[in-house]
């Protein structure tokens, strides 16, 4: 059974940050909490390497083997870098590595042309990611993706990657993003799943939470999820202070890292609902906002049905300006609604 970690040297990171390509990326790095602007990325601590992400679309990893950077990337982010186009050709999921010597040549303008190359990639989801990010100073993680289970069967050996994870104070809370166009938050049949945990019908969105709940509810998962939140807290204040940012993200990041064996583990997940369309590259608006309108008028139904099941809703109609992640409380997502 794969362990849940999170984990990055922070001593080799002092290291290297003078390398130009490293500090490069760090330069790039937006707190949440903050607007991340055009080439604002954020950052993720994964088991041994970092992910810095530009509009929720993942532009690169970080890792260290043997004192030397390496620092991974698809290939047709550093096309673009190369050929100055508006975006890359496809080279299907192929990568390749920047490592030590060649990433100390690498400036700001390269940095900035994965990053430019990657928005393009992100759809609708993520740049709502994105845009709660910049508007809840506690976020934690993106992304995250929960290793298979050898001792569980079927559907439940894996669970899909969380969106968000949020310290609320001394809690360690999820939310799993998406639009209101999304198919997966409404259906017309009741919900069910199979006996092996598969989906049969009904808002799919509940499956995924379930699946969710299941697998960090088991005791080893939740002991690993806590003791990997709150040193992956304290890990981002190590790096925010090594490279002098600032902001009130380090005030969330310090609560939850000083709670130490008393942090908490809530569950299950809330959903958020994006009730607006969010703008393409360069911030331009996008054609879909009259279908956004009319399904978020139609979401009501289904927004009820979801929380008869025991789900947490929140509806964001525009772009946030404020905060607007409220925290979570300890329930279950039950198979069966629960009529009030």
């Amino acid at each position: 059974m794969g362990k849940f970690k999170r984990n990055f040297s922070t001593d080799h990171l002092c290291d290297l940050r003078r390398n130009p390509g490293i500090a490069a990326l760090f330069d790039r790095w937006v707190l949440p909490g903050e607007q991340a602007g055009d080439h604002g990325l954020r950052l993720a601590v994964r088991n041994g390497y970092l992910n810095f992400y530009v509009k929720g679309q993942s532009v690169a990893e970080l890792r260290i083997s043997g004192g030397e950077p390496r620092l991974k990337l698809h290939c047709k982010y550093n096309k673009l870098a190369e050929k100055g186009s508006a975006r890359a050709v496809e080279h299907g999921q192929k990568y390749e590595t920047v490592r030590g010597d060649a990433l100390a040549t690498v400036g700001h303008g390269v940095v900035d042309g994965w990053i430019k190359t990657a928005e393009t990639y992100a759809g609708d989801e993520k740049r709502f990611v994105d845009d709660l990010v910049a508007v809840t100073p506690g976020v934690v993680d993106l992304e995250m993706a929960l290793p298979a289970d050898e001792g569980s069967v079927g559907k439940d050996r894996v669970a899909p990657r969380m969106d968000l994870v949020v310290a609320q104070g001394t809690d360690i809370a999820f939310w799993e993003a998406k639009c209101a166009t999304n198919g997966e938050l409404r259906a017309l049949n009741q919900y069910d799943e199979a006996e092996d945990g598969g989906y049969l019908n009904g808002p799919h969105v509940l499956w995924q939470l379930r699946r969710y709940q299941r697998w960090v509810d088991r005791p080893k998962r939740m002991e690993e999820v806590r003791v990997a939140y709150v040193k992956c807290a304290g890990l981002l204040i190590n790096f925010a202070e090594l490279f002098g940012k600032e902001g009130p993200a380090l005030d969330c990041w310090r609560v939850l890292a000083s709670a130490g064996e008393t942090a908490k583990v809530i569950l299950p997940p809330g959903v958020v609902v994006a009730g607006y369309c969010p703008p393409k590259v360069g911030g331009n608006p996008r054609n879909g906002t009259a279908s956004y309108a009319a399904r978020l008028s139609s979401f009501g139904k289904h927004r009820e049905t979801l929380e008869r099941h025991g789900a947490t809703v929140t509806i964001v109609a525009d772009k946030p300006t404020s905060a607007i992640l409220h925290n979570l409380k300890s329930g279950v997502i039950s198979k069966v609604e629960q009529r009030v």
